[in-house]
């Protein structure tokens, strides 16, 4: 796998688990080419394994539960930068049934990119145009490696 250029992914790794940010960068790269993100944007990906998340779910959002990620958008014409995705490193090394966990930390990730440029899965249509991206660009990452 290329490494990116750019360094458009800021990883903060709050894990007691040695974890690159190439692959991140990576996907960052490839919906970046197909959404037509600004070179200049960034983001951060905290991952975490402590009670982070769920405490951040039912601050934010209201529910007082685990979850795997949770992205929340910045939105400035002035400042280059999408927002944050955090995501439980634990939550995640659970549910990831056949995949690696690097795979999964990458499925989540984009999961949580396509939350920050504004796709959502509540409604049926919107579901189905966020899973038709998510696997688009999953064959595109799965493809280069």
């Amino acid at each position: 796998m290329n490494t990116p250029k750019n360094k458009n992914v800021n990883l903060i790794n709050e894990t007691s688990r040695k974890i690159s940010d190439d692959p991140f960068q990576k996907v960052f790269q490839i919906v970046q080419e197909n959404e037509n993100i600004l070179s200049a944007k960034s983001l951060n990906l905290k991952l975490t394994e402590d009670s982070t998340i769920k405490e951040l779910n039912k601050r934010f959002l209201g529910k007082d539960e685990w979850t795997d990620v949770i992205a929340f958008p910045f939105s400035s014409q002035e400042i280059p930068f999408l927002g944050d995705i955090i995501i439980d490193i634990n939550i995640a090394d659970k549910q990831k049934g056949r995949h690696s966990l690097q795979e999964e930390l990458e499925i989540l990730f984009l999961h949580g990119l396509l939350h920050l440029l504004d796709y959502d899965h509540l409604a049926g249509s919107d579901a189905r145009i966020m899973r038709s991206k998510e696997k688009k660009y999953l064959n595109i990452l799965r493809g280069e490696k």
